[in-house]
């Protein structure tokens, strides 16, 4: 084994046994001098390599080492280093094509959620695709991967006209076009997915993965279509789709999935699909299944998305909007002043979390959390950011 791929396999498992220790924020304890210490010789090593395909391996670990950390920056660098190489290798290295295009094709959408530097067009794997029919699972997930690709750095450039400078303005002629470009794309996704034998999706799609594959692609479905809306209440149209996604998470949840917890995933698990539909759907009864089913479906960190972070964010859009008060698991508690879908108004836009948990008195006691921002419009237009604490949930 080369002595890169040695020290980072022994970071990454040193940094997983402290995950599985402490689920709550293990980014709060300090550097462990262990890791580091091997951390730092893989990087020593990596430099005297002259196989670039075997570059990318180690670039895949440092990618997961920073997850484990919690370290949004470097695990998104790391990320766009090895799609810059990629590029240049994979037809060189048919193994690195096969197993390894794959992953950075996923790994090219986290710089448009958690990048923290002015990186307007991430480097993507997906800008070439055109989908012919295709057979196995393997290929439905290797262009819907591409479609959530296309899709993400869609909905990033239409933030101006949703929350920005271009309010109220026409939306340029190429994104209009990119727009288009997208939905057939994803239209024929469906129609080939829809085409695949019984008999393959059995064979080669397990339970969990068909339904967070569904889940995708419906996600992707809302997100073409709604790019530029300016108000929230477009998302009301899509109830329907809401639904069909809880429904279908709820199925896994009867299997034997939830069986045994897990502590850690490398690719992106639940988190952030029943994030979106508790963000966006109005209904409170389907965005109060949707909380519940996070807290049960998801791993404590799936790649750079935390479980405790992520349901404290959205409890707590769930309270702002219904005028709601929630207990720590996501109970409904006592009669919300707005049950119906809230005004626009009183709808979250969008959200983000500080990168870095911290420690607040909360009631007298020290609570652990990170700050949150809620970006909200004014009856008058007047786009703002609600900021607030948001301490972890006492079920960590």
């Amino acid at each position: 084994m080369e002595p890169a791929v040695r020290h980072s396999v022994i970071a990454v498992s040193s940094l997983y046994e402290q995950v599985h220790r402490h689920r709550d924020m293990a980014s709060l304890l300090p550097d462990d001098n262990f890791v580091l210490c091997h951390y730092n010789a893989a990087i020593r090593d990596l430099k005297t390599m002259k196989n670039e395909s075997l570059v990318l391996l180690v670039c895949v670990l440092f990618v997961c080492i920073e997850f484990l950390r919690g370290n949004r920056a470097a695990s998104t660098e790391h990320g766009q280093h090895g799609i810059s190489i990629l590029k240049k290798v994979e037809e060189t290295f048919p193994w690195a094509k096969e197993y390894l295009s794959p992953i950075f094709r996923r790994l090219s959408v986290l710089p448009f959620f958690f990048a923290v530097v002015d990186r307007s067009q991430p480097n993507l794997l997906c800008l070439d695709d055109t989908i012919s029919s295709f057979s196995t699972v393997s290929d439905a997930q290797f262009y819907l991967d591409g479609i959530i690709g296309r899709t993400v750095r869609l909905i990033r450039r239409g933030d101006v006209y949703r929350l920005g400078h271009m309010r109220h303005k026409a939306v340029a002629p190429d994104l209009i076009a990119e727009q288009y470009l997208t939905r057939t794309l994803l239209d024929k996704w469906h129609s080939n997915f829809a085409q695949l034998d019984s008999k393959t999706l059995e064979s080669g799609l397990a339970p969990v993965h068909r339904c967070n594959m569904f889940i995708r692609s419906q996600i992707c479905r809302v997100w073409v279509e709604t790019p530029f809306a300016y108000s929230q209440t477009a998302y009301d149209e899509y109830l329907g789709i809401f639904r069909s996604m809880v429904d279908s998470a709820a199925a896994v949840e009867s299997s034997d999935y939830c069986a045994k917890p897990v502590e850690f995933t490398f690719e992106m698990g639940f988190i952030p699909l029943l994030y979106f539909v508790t963000m966006k759907c109005r209904w409170l009864e389907t965005r109060l299944r949707a909380l519940s089913l996070m807290r049960r479906l998801g791993a404590a960190r799936e790649n750079l998305w935390e479980m405790v972070t992520m349901f404290a964010s959205a409890k707590r859009i769930i309270e702002i909007e219904h005028g709601a008060i929630l207990t720590d698991d996501g109970q409904l508690c006592g009669e919300p002043s707005c049950p119906g879908p809230p005004p626009d108004e009183m709808r979250i836009q969008d959200a983000a979390t500080e990168p870095q948990p911290l420690v607040q008195m909360v009631d007298g006691a020290e609570k652990i959390g990170r700050i949150g921002g809620f970006f909200m419009r004014t009856v008058d237009d007047r786009v703002y950011v609600r900021s607030e604490f948001l301490p972890q949930p006492s079920w960590v």
